[in-house]
């Protein structure tokens, strides 16, 4: 590692996650070798307003041995630490207010993420929740866009499981950790970490290594998921919870903020119904919904992409008879019904699937027709 690195490393275990008081240190001098050699001449006229825990760091991270294994561990480890100085750091991460001065990172981390997106939601979700958070992260990903998530339980996993089934994106999906790098949570998510990582995507945080995933570092963490994605898309929340100070986070920062309609009796869905009927989000049945929002940014290349393919036994017994029903022309709910053998509740969990994954478009009046553009259904041979 070179010596701006040390330093930066340096200055950066001293600060603790706080780039604030990292970039006013910083700006004190020319550059960080003066600061380093200060604090080893003992010299705390320019230190006069840090804590003494802060000073105390500073004193013992400055000894070269420190930094030696300090940086022995990193390689060890694989891990690589990327500073607004360098190629690697994401640009949009860059502008704002107080981007991270070290992201630790394994894996791959472009420094122009595809259209990157960022899906957050419920820990304890809904079957609901993890099956719509898993179709929109493989449509996502499949259309090119690349997939943020704090890789926690529920609905993070579950997008990123989604996103990961695509196969078709050089860069499915980045984890932005609450914990440090060398902390798998939850502790049953080791196998999703390795499969991030194998299929060009990165872990990311701004948090020392072994940092315990406490509480506190999840609000800090989400101000980087809303920071490095184009927009939010939250699929459950209850009325007060994480991801809606990621939402605020992305509103404060200027990203798009997108929500999944829930069922208006589930409190899972109290969070998004209101960010929806506020304003605060715009209401979302499909990929196809966020990335239009982006398609002068995006490119046409992202949107227009050739149509996914489907098996038709993909589609399960009820979604192969709407299929077969659709293809004789467009069909009400009700008039679903009297083609299709089953309860409306059964019904509509099919048509939601469906919708969700492209296969079907919902018309004015809650009519169905096949979704052609996006979709192709494919018979077995």
């Amino acid at each position: 590692m070179d010596e701006t690195k040390r330093l930066w490393l340096w200055l950066n275990y001293a600060t603790s996650t706080n780039p604030r008081l990292f970039f006013e240190l910083l700006s004190r001098f020319d550059d960080l070798s003066e600061a380093r050699e200060a604090i080893l001449q003992r010299d705390f006229e320019a230190f006069s307003d840090v804590s003494e825990t802060v000073k105390d760091r500073l004193i013992a991270a400055a000894d070269d041995r420190f930094l030696d294994r300090y940086c022995a561990w990193l390689e060890r480890n694989e891990v690589r630490i990327v500073t607004p100085e360098c190629d690697e750091y994401p640009s949009l991460l860059s502008e704002i207010y107080d981007p991270p001065s070290v992201l630790f990172c394994k894996g791959t981390l472009p420094k122009e993420l595809p259209l990157p997106i960022a899906m957050v939601g419920a820990r304890n979700c809904t079957d609901y929740g993890r099956e719509v958070a898993e179709l929109l992260g493989e449509q996502l990903a499949e259309r090119g866009a690349t997939v943020v998530t704090g890789l926690a339980a529920g609905i993070d996993s579950a997008c990123a499981k989604g996103a990961l089934s695509a196969g078709s994106s050089s860069c499915p999906v980045i984890g932005v950790l609450g914990c440090g790098i060398d902390v798998v949570y939850p502790q049953n998510n080791g196998a999703l970490y390795e499969k991030v990582l194998g299929n060009g995507g990165a872990l990311v945080t701004e948090f020392l290594p072994k940092t315990p995933p406490l509480q506190q570092n999840f609000p800090i963490r989400n101000r980087i998921l809303s920071g490095i994605s184009r927009g939010v898309v939250v699929i459950e929340a209850g009325e007060r919870s994480g991801t809606s100070i990621t939402a605020d986070c992305a509103r404060e920062q200027g990203r798009e903020v997108f929500a999944v309609p829930g069922r208006i009796t589930d409190p899972m869905s109290v969070g998004v119904n209101r960010m929806i009927t506020r304003g605060e989000a715009k209401p979302v049945m499909c990929a196809a919904d966020i990335l239009s929002e982006f398609c002068d940014d995006a490119g046409d290349d992202v949107l227009n992409g050739a149509a996914k393919k489907v098996t038709f036994t993909a589609l399960g017994g009820i979604g192969q008879e709407i299929y077969m029903a659709l293809l004789q022309g467009e069909k009400s709910a009700d008039e679903l019904l009297e083609w299709i053998d089953c309860s409306v509740q059964d019904l509509n969990a099919a048509l939601t699937r469906m919708l969700f994954a492209e296969v079907i478009k919902q018309l004015p009046g809650r009519i169905y027709a096949l979704d052609t553009i996006h979709t192709v259904v494919t018979f077995d041979q």
